[in-house]
């Protein structure tokens, strides 16, 4: 009897170890995210290749697009869960029916390449895209200080060949873009960021924070594990930034205005107000849109 006892108490004992080891190595479900040919990128990929993402349990694949169209294309029809976007690109999602809820600030750099000499007060033609961050930080940049001509162009190839032959004057380009333009001849004219809100963000798509929190949770950590990586020795993010964007010409080592990456942080209420505001201006059909419709602090706290 003693015998029988034992036996049906390391039984059960099995049962309960294999029962709570279960719950600790349940599989998560995989989670994509899209980049964009950006600096802002590092971090992430950093977070990759550190195995800062599989030591959080989160199995990511970050799939890199070289257009914002194919990348909006993807998180419409579901292929990504989120992706690396900009918050006037959220509200323009959210007042088109498809909204995207941002969760992360990421750290771009946007400066302007010109050929002629922005010292003198003269007007110029400017490329930028219509609805977008680059036509917002175009004013923020040269509103007050020349009359610019917008020319619309939402290729960013398309827009620095526009320059190069002599098309338009100026230009805003992320960087690692910037350095290619300069590289051919441009000025490049990098404006101090440090004091001001980033533009870009990380968002994702209602369905994917509902159904997949606990995995974009544990992305959010394995980031800011990354970021403190960088921050303590900055000199390894170019070699990242290379090793994540294909056929970057080598010979713009060196000449790329990288950020200073920040802790995990969302974009203040006023200063997406400032945004909509500024998106409605354009499109006049934006209207009201509360913050915490397009924006989820949770995951940065």
């Amino acid at each position: 009897m003693k015998k029988i006892v034992i036996l049906i108490c390391i039984a059960l004992f099995s049962t309960i170890s294999l029962s709570a080891q279960g719950e600790i190595e349940k599989p998560t479900q995989q989670l994509k995210v899209g980049m964009m040919s950006a600096v802002d990128i590092v971090p992430f990929y950093y977070a990759q290749s550190a195995g800062y993402f599989a030591k959080e349990g989160v199995d990511v694949e970050l799939i890199l697009f070289s257009n914002g169209q194919n990348r909006q294309t993807a998180l419409q029809t579901g292929q990504v869960d989120g992706s690396m976007t900009d918050i006037i690109a959220l509200i323009t999602s959210k007042n088109s029916g498809f909204p995207l809820i941002g969760t992360l600030s990421t750290d771009g750099v946007f400066p302007l390449l010109s050929r002629v000499d922005l010292t003198k007060e003269v007007s110029i033609s400017a490329g930028v895209m219509e609805i977008s961050v680059t036509n917002y930080l175009l004013d923020a940049y040269l509103k007050s200080t020349h009359q610019v001509k917008k020319v619309y162009i939402n290729d960013i190839p398309t827009r620095l060949e526009a320059i190069t032959s002599n098309k338009i004057d100026v230009g805003i380009f992320p960087e690692p873009f910037a350095s290619i333009g300069a590289l051919r001849g441009l000025e490049k004219v990098v404006y101090d960021s440090s004091q001001s809100e980033s533009v870009d963000i990380i968002a994702f798509t209602e369905k994917a924070i509902a159904e997949k929190k606990s995995e974009i949770a544990a992305f959010h950590r394995a980031y800011a594990e990354a970021v403190k990586d960088l921050q303590e020795d900055p000199t390894k993010a170019e070699g990242v930034l290379f090793d994540s964007i294909p056929n970057l010409p080598p010979s713009i080592k060196g000449t790329i205005s990288m950020p200073q990456y920040k802790r995990s942080r969302v974009p203040s209420e006023d200063f997406v107000k400032e945004l909509i505001t500024y998106t409605d201006n354009i499109t006049k059909n934006i209207g009201s849109i509360p913050y915490s419709s397009i924006i989820d602090t949770s995951f940065v706290k």
